[in-house]
């Protein structure tokens, strides 16, 4: 991200800020809006740091609901394994469009137990990883304690926020 970017940023009025990162944490504007008051910012990890940590230091209900309002496996084990949750398998992430019948069992069963153990939806970054690594770290976080897994949900959730800001970069460069 160049300079002219983040001064643009720490520019911003309170309502471009929040409308420009509102949407970096999926249905939790309320980031954006208490990230607001910490500019100005230094540099783009900065930013994203100053964002984790609005979530990160929120009460246990607000944590939750961040991880909540993510999209997580059940997703893409909704259908049937003849019947991929994508037109074409390739699509879906880490090969779990191409899953053996086995695997696709072993997916939904250790799924199922990971929600009802922590009544949310396992969310994984799956950008590099194999349909071997999820089913592996799936079964390591099933065996976390409750306060373990939510910080390690929201890790991958600041994975997710990470590829959002670097469109938003994308854009205001564009712009700048």
């Amino acid at each position: 991200m160049t300079e002219s970017v983040i001064t643009t940023i720490n520019a911003m009025k309170r309502e471009t800020f929040i409308a420009t990162f509102g949407s970096v944490y999926q249905n939790a504007e309320w980031v954006a809006e208490e990230a607001y008051a910490c500019r100005p910012f230094a540099d783009a990890s900065t930013l994203h740091t100053t964002l984790n940590a609005m979530v990160r230091g929120a009460p246990e209900g607000a944590r939750i609901r961040v991880i909540r309002a993510y999209p997580g496996l059940e997703q893409f084990l909704a259908a049937a394994p003849d019947a991929p949750v994508f037109p074409n398998s390739n699509e879906a992430p880490a090969g779990l469009g191409r899953l053996s019948p086995e695997e696709f069992a072993q997916f939904r069963s250790l799924n199922k137990a990971y929600q009802e153990r922590f009544d949310m939806p396992f969310v994984i970054y799956a950008e590099g990883r194999t349909s071997a690594e999820i089913m592996k770290a799936l079964e390591q976080r099933l065996r976390y304690e409750p306060e373990v897994e939510i910080a390690t949900a929201l890790n991958e959730i600041s994975l997710f926020a990470q590829d959002k800001l670097a469109t938003i970069y994308q854009k205001l460069e564009k712009t700048a």
